[in-house]
């Protein structure tokens, strides 16, 4: 059985709260998942799949239902791809980010765009965008920032999703290097 929203908050209360929303939410709490399990860190996760609630630093939260986001009271928030029709409940919940909490979002959708652009104090907002990358021999080799090479077995679509979990992999103290080694092992 699920544990409620606030369930999850109260037992996660010395833990950073990471939210994960909009429509690659699900890939995109997968992956964080697998770098942080890849690099033998400690983690609680809540989806409407898994739930592992354990002691250790970090939550990886993706909600299933979005009548109960403000009870999470993240530190993080992830946006990708958000639907239009619910504007106005990820504008509030962008609102009610803390200082020193961090926005992350797809800079390619003009509505995660637009609400996380919104002046708030000392919060800390950063877009993202596919990762560098080319085709070899119908393999995605991601090309890090000191163009060094990672052959992945992620598709191109997944390469949107991959900017927004090496942003937060550096927010949560993992390296460029161990976030690359991390998704060549991807399977």
């Amino acid at each position: 059985m699920q544990t409620s929203s606030l369930g999850i908050y109260q037992q996660s209360i010395d833990q950073q709260r990471i939210l994960v929303l909009g429509k690659n939410r699900t890939r995109i709490a997968q992956i964080i998942l697998f770098v942080l399990k890849y690099n033998n860190r400690k983690y609680s996760v809540s989806t409407p799949v898994v739930e592992k609630l354990e002691d250790s630093p970090i939550i990886i939260i993706e909600p299933g239902d979005t009548n109960t986001l403000l009870d999470y009271q993240h530190h993080i928030l992830i946006f990708s791809e958000l639907p239009v029709a619910d504007k106005l409940l990820y504008t509030t919940l962008a609102d009610k980010t803390p200082k020193s909490g961090s926005i992350i979002y797809d800079e390619a959708d003009p509505v995660s765009s637009e609400i996380a652009k919104k002046q708030r104090p000392d919060v800390a907002v950063s877009g993202y965008s596919a990762l560098k990358s080319e085709l070899q021999q119908n393999k995605v080799v991601l090309i890090s920032s000191t163009n060094e090479k990672y052959t992945t077995h992620l598709g191109i679509e997944d390469q949107k999703n991959l900017g927004a979990v090496k942003d937060i992999a550096k927010k949560i103290g993992i390296s460029s290097g161990q976030f690359y080694r991390a998704i060549a092992a991807f399977q």
